[in-house]
């Protein structure tokens, strides 16, 4: 307890305890994304003179997790997920439709640099496996003639670049283009749809930092 004066006007000198110096909080290098992802495709490869196919299109949507080593370099981990079809035409009174349901895991590296202190870019590659699972159905004059349901495994696999805009320290958005398929085929429905599952892909959605 501090002492108190003895006569009237005598100054009284405190020493303030020495407060020791705070630490910045280290921001955490794991960030986790949640994606939406559509796919307009190329054109099919198995394309013949009786019959005509569609590019195949599908809608998609993907959760990755992301490691960063350092301010540009990152790996991360993707679970994605996609749907889609396609038809392809014999004339006016046959045709056939297939729905391709997809499910990929990819472990993968990224590159970002910054634009300004809120904006930078990125480019990034992932390799994997996938999981197709076809649903083909056979139909004349309207009529379903033929349904069978077969699935496959195979590689995935995936590039992209895109802009990244950050609105707070732990939440951005971004959107990219990718270019990305798989291999997933099943091997006993007459001709492999391996190669009608890789396209262009505009990736959009959020970026949130733990």
């Amino acid at each position: 307890m501090l002492a108190l004066p003895t006569f009237a006007g005598q100054r009284v000198i405190v020493n303030p305890a020495p407060v020791a110096p705070v630490a910045p909080a280290v921001a955490s290098p794991w960030s986790i994304e949640l994606a939406a992802t559509y796919t307009w495709g190329v054109p099919d490869i198995y394309l013949n003179n009786n019959g005509h196919c569609k590019e195949i299109k599908s809608i998609g949507a993907d959760i990755t997790g992301v490691y960063a080593i350092d301010e540009h370099n990152s790996v991360n981990l993707r679970f994605g997920y996609t749907w889609g079809g396609e038809k392809f035409a014999y004339g006016d009174e046959w045709w056939d439709k297939t729905r391709i349901h997809t499910f990929s895991l990819m472990p993968g590296y990224r590159y970002t640099d910054a634009i300004t202190d809120q904006l930078s870019w990125f480019v990034g590659a992932n390799v994997g496996i996938a999981n197709a699972s076809y649903k083909d159905s056979s139909y004349v004059e309207h009529h379903r003639a033929y349904s069978g349901h077969k699935s496959g495994w195979g590689f995935a696999y995936s590039a992209e670049v895109g802009l990244r805009y950050e609105l707070t320290e732990s939440l951005d958005v971004f959107c990219a283009y990718q270019y990305g398929g798989n291999t997933a085929s099943p091997k006993d429905m007459g001709y492999r749809f391996a190669h009608r599952q890789h396209g262009h892909q505009a990736r959009v959605g959020v970026g949130i930092k733990f």
